[in-house]
């Protein structure tokens, strides 16, 4: 039930409504009952509203310069695609056996899900090492050369940041 009140000819009212059907309602105005039932409704808009264009002044319009079709290089002026492989892992010599080690950063942050390989295991470039979810996506991140795993710094369920160090390899 809803209940309004409403001014007419300078005198309150209170008017009780309670919606029985769809279109029917029962009104109660100043203690007397009424059966309304609604025939029609439309919505009756509270501004109405006119868009224009407005004039540019000529000197406006004027002064912009039109600008050139866009119109892309013929193919046969583009320089050659090369074929381009990710920069080596940097090299740093190892303490222990003399040789090489490098190391396998996070390529952006995100939380380990599985781990692929082991310490002392060999891989193969381009083989998967671990896997890495990051704005809900799995990123396989591989190995970018061929190595001894020295040591595995991650673990599963680990969230890492950017540039952290995943995996150590050193030279096969």
């Amino acid at each position: 039930m809803r209940r309004y009140t409403v001014e007419v000819g300078g005198a309150t009212h209170v008017i009780d409504v309670d919606e029985t059907a769809r279109d029917t309602f029962n009104v109660r105005v100043g203690g007397k009952d009424y059966r309304v039932r609604l025939a029609s409704a439309h919505d009756v808009a509270e501004a109405v509203i006119s868009p224009e264009i407005a004039p540019v002044p000529l000197a406006a319009a004027v002064a912009a310069p039109a600008a050139a079709p866009f119109r892309p290089p013929a193919p046969e002026t583009l320089p050659p695609l090369l074929k381009s492989a990710p920069p080596p892992l940097a090299a740093q010599p190892d303490a222990l056996d003399g040789g090489f080690r490098s190391e396998l950063k996070a390529p952006m942050p995100g939380t380990v899900v599985s781990i692929h390989v082991a310490a002392g295991e060999r891989v193969s470039a381009g083989q998967t090492v671990l896997k890495l979810e990051a704005m809900k996506m799995l990123n396989a991140i591989k190995a970018p050369q061929d190595g001894v795993v020295a040591e595995v710094r991650a673990e599963a369920g680990e969230s890492v940041g950017f540039g952290d160090v995943l995996v150590v390899f050193r030279e096969a």
